[in-house]
């Protein structure tokens, strides 16, 4: 009769049986702590990568996207004021004042979220500038006011200049630091996170392994046909590493969502509100800054670039009736180029289609009243073309403004939801419990981040009960058997 061959018998030649059971339980032991440092570390490494883009960097680059939105506007409600007669420009006051204030809450939310020492020289002189700059408006409404046209000019134009040339390029660069550290964290994340679930994996399987192998021993050696003990501690193992690769690589997918099809949406859509915001000043400085008139003209054009550019001979219009009504299919057309261009290759969610051929369709309305503006200006009817700009009734450019801004925002806001819906989801799979207490809000006009740590969180108490369970089932498995010999 064959015999069952032993998969013990090289180390029988070498140990004996006691030496061979104190083996196995010291590599169980050995095992279980580097599966335990193992788990924690990509837990931490994990959880970290989310805070970076859910909490550190993604809130700071709106914020930033949002001061650009508030400076343009501002601009925009001062241009208008000085556009139109007093008593004419109730509603252009009052977006002035509207906008005063989103700047000092922005400026505001932008220094509670310092998070990077590159952050605070930006901010600073952000601070410092909007100082100077608010009271150059102020100083261009002041001789408005005294029926100095001229001097309300001159001190517009030393306004927007600043504006232009010095506060929007540091909002901007407020976007690029938190930018390049939300994209440096994801990729590294990536690949660490894949080097160490397989780790995880492979260290998980070798402990699953060397318990299973010690039974054997047992059964060939001892004849011992069951070891309850050893039987839980190998169910635990094979249970906690189903956890850990479920938590691990389940939150990397959240992360990879909330990245890659909602943040790029959101950071796209949003600059293209703040190059929205910066076209439409340009379109009443064109009106006001006579002067400059075809330079103001071709600012606008090329911000309406940035936010679409079409194909040679191809219309707006003629854009949207090709794209497809429902549905999530990435959209693709030769040459089309700009942030509604790379939104539409990046459809990921329920009615971001339809509502983002709605924003394309009011931006299209928007655009043709801009275009009768300048032929009502061209052909000599200025007055004409001062209301249809600063007018906010249906069919002019204020209401058809808004109307446009309310589309874009509706993208922004479902792809929000999905955003903080897989950040959340990611941080639950970490911290299942919620003992490390994250959380993150990104809303319009708000940002507000609660966040409070425990020096654990469940994932760590997990580990541990389920690493020491092993360790304690082990020796209780093998103790009996060690004290044969004992």
């Amino acid at each position: 009769m064959n015999s069952i061959p032993s998969p013990t018998h090289k180390l029988n030649r070498k140990f004996n049986t006691l030496q061979i059971i104190r083996l196995g339980l010291y590599a169980s032991w050995g095992m279980s702590l580097i599966f335990l440092v193992l788990s924690i570390s990509a837990k931490n490494l994990q959880q970290q990568a989310i805070k970076t883009v859910g909490i550190d960097t993604a809130p700071s680059i709106l914020t930033a996207q949002q001061l650009r939105d508030s400076f343009a506007d501002i601009d925009a409600s001062l241009a208008n004021e000085l556009l139109l007669k007093p008593g004419q420009n109730t509603q252009a006051l009052a977006d002035f004042e509207k906008n005063q204030k989103k700047i000092a809450d922005r400026l505001v939310a932008a220094a509670r979220n310092i998070t990077y020492p590159a952050e605070e020289k930006i901010v600073q002189t952000l601070q410092l500038k909007s100082s100077d700059y608010l009271l150059k408006l102020q100083e261009a409404r002041d001789a408005n006011r005294r029926s100095d046209k001229v001097g309300a000019l001159t001190a517009y134009r030393s306004a927007y200049i600043m504006m232009d040339s010095e506060i929007l390029p540091e909002a901007e660069k407020l976007d690029r630091v938190n930018s390049q550290k939300l994209e440096n964290t994801y990729t590294q994340q990536g690949f660490y996170n894949g080097a160490l679930a397989l780790l995880i994996a492979l260290v998980g399987l070798l402990q699953i392994g060397i318990l299973v192998i010690i039974q054997i021993f047992i059964f060939q050696r001892m004849r011992r046909i069951f070891n309850l003990p050893l039987l839980a501690a190998s169910a635990i193992s094979i249970l906690f590493l189903g956890y850990t690769l479920n938590a691990i690589l389940g939150a990397a997918n959240n992360l990879r969502v909330a990245k890659e099809d909602a943040f790029d949406s959101i950071h796209n859509i949003r600059q293209a509100r703040a190059f929205s915001y910066m076209a439409n000043a340009d379109e009443s400085r064109y009106l006001l800054d006579t002067a400059d008139a075809e330079k103001h003209d071709r600012a606008f054009k090329s911000k309406i670039d940035k936010l679409i550019t079409l194909p040679q001979g191809k219309s707006l219009k003629d854009i949207i009736n090709t794209i497809p009504k429902q549905g999530n299919q990435k959209f693709q057309l030769n040459e089309l180029t700009g942030f509604y261009a790379a939104q539409l290759n990046n459809i990921n969610f329920d009615n971001e289609l339809p509502v983002t051929v709605d924003a394309l369709n009011k931006l299209d309305n928007y655009l043709t009243i801009d275009a009768q503006i300048r032929q009502l200006y061209r052909s000599g009817k200025v007055a004409e073309a001062i209301a249809l700009c600063t007018g906010n009734n249906p069919g002019q450019s204020n209401w058809a403004f808004e109307q446009y801004k309310n589309a874009n925002q509706n993208i922004k806001l479902i792809n929000e939801k999905a955003f903080d819906r897989h950040i959340n989801a990611g941080f639950d799979l970490l911290d299942p419990f919620g003992i490390m207490g994250y959380k993150t809000e990104i809303v319009e006009q708000k940002n507000s981040q609660n966040f409070s740590r425990s020096p654990i969180g469940s994932f760590e108490i997990i580990a541990f009960i389920s690493i020491g369970s092993i360790a304690i089932l082990t020796l209780f498995g093998l103790r009996p058997r060690l004290a044969e010999y004992l």
